[in-house]
């Protein structure tokens, strides 16, 4: 059974990280790895409230918790997409009514760019920031950042391994998982056909601070309904809006893209879009210079 079980799981994470064979079996061993492994939390963690105010917190005896590991690597808004993470827990406090507890514990390279990005994305939980990476030295998490969040059981070992707010097969396994009776899936069992009118946009020279937004237009010209499940920007300078109704066969989607220029110079970003289609993501991107 549990063979069976870790072979659902990389097949549903290969599937959408459309990894060569190299990579498949770096996944495969990465999850079989930490299937089953307990996750031990360093004694007197210190939760605080957006990032500030040291608030009472204890690891609660909840049947399943969730553990996001932020490390210092890279550019944490972009990895991180706080705003994301808050639909999510929106979503999994109406199903579990609040008892299934997110744990956020960063490791950051700067404090007052995590204190920023909790404030402007209203994430009011407790979080941890774990300033001698504790909590990695112990269990040595892997480097790879898509698998640095972990669902774990009321015994803190892990059932699934993989981000929800990047993976919608892992958001549907965790949900799943957590509260069968009331979660119903909602990645479609068919793909459809989709055509983009556009997917390179020339923004020109932007102002240093200055924001422009484009639409792009996504024709579904296959037989069943287009779904979206995921969108992600290469950098947190870009935010992306759509209806998130299906969209018939025979009609067209609009996904409205803002770019902030903060960066001086040349830039070519890119949006991917995930959905039930055969070619997913589709890749949109955004090129030109800020002065």
């Amino acid at each position: 059974m549990k063979r069976i079980l870790i072979f659902h799981i990389v097949i549903a994470i290969a599937f959408l990280y459309s990894c060569q064979d190299k990579q498949k079996k770096e996944i495969a061993q990465v999850v079989k790895e930490w299937q089953g492994k307990e996750i031990v939390f360093p004694e007197k963690m210190i939760f605080t409230q957006f990032g500030q105010d040291t608030v009472p917190y204890s690891l609660s005896e909840s049947p399943y918790k969730i553990v996001m590991y932020v490390d210092s690597v890279g550019c944490t808004s972009c990895k991180l997409q706080l705003h994301k993470w808050k639909e999510f827990i929106t979503e999994l406090d109406s199903l579990t009514r609040g008892s299934v507890p997110v744990l956020f514990i960063f490791h950051p390279k700067d404090k007052r760019e995590i204190f920023y990005l909790l404030k402007r994305d209203d994430i009011d939980i407790p979080v941890c920031i774990d300033e001698k990476d504790r909590i990695n030295a112990i269990n040595r998490f892997p480097e790879n950042q898509s698998f640095q969040c972990f669902l774990i059981d009321k015994d803190n070992k892990v059932v699934y391994i993989g981000n929800p707010v990047h993976n919608p097969r892992i958001r549907e396994m965790y949900l799943a998982r957590i509260a069968p009776e009331v979660h119903i899936p909602t990645i479609p069992s068919k793909n459809t056909i989709v055509q983009a009118d556009q997917t390179e946009f020339n923004l020109g020279t932007l102002k240093q601070g200055n924001t422009t937004t484009v639409t792009a237009l996504i024709r579904n010209i296959g037989k069943v309904p287009l779904v979206i499940y995921d969108t992600r920007a290469s950098c947190g300078c870009i935010s992306i809006s759509y209806k998130k109704e299906p969209t018939i066969p025979g009609s067209s989607m609009e996904i409205i893209i803002t770019y902030n220029a903060e960066d001086l110079g040349y830039f070519n970003r890119t949006v991917s879009i995930y959905g039930n289609t055969d070619d997913a993501p589709i890749v949109l991107r955004l090129k030109g210079n800020t002065n």
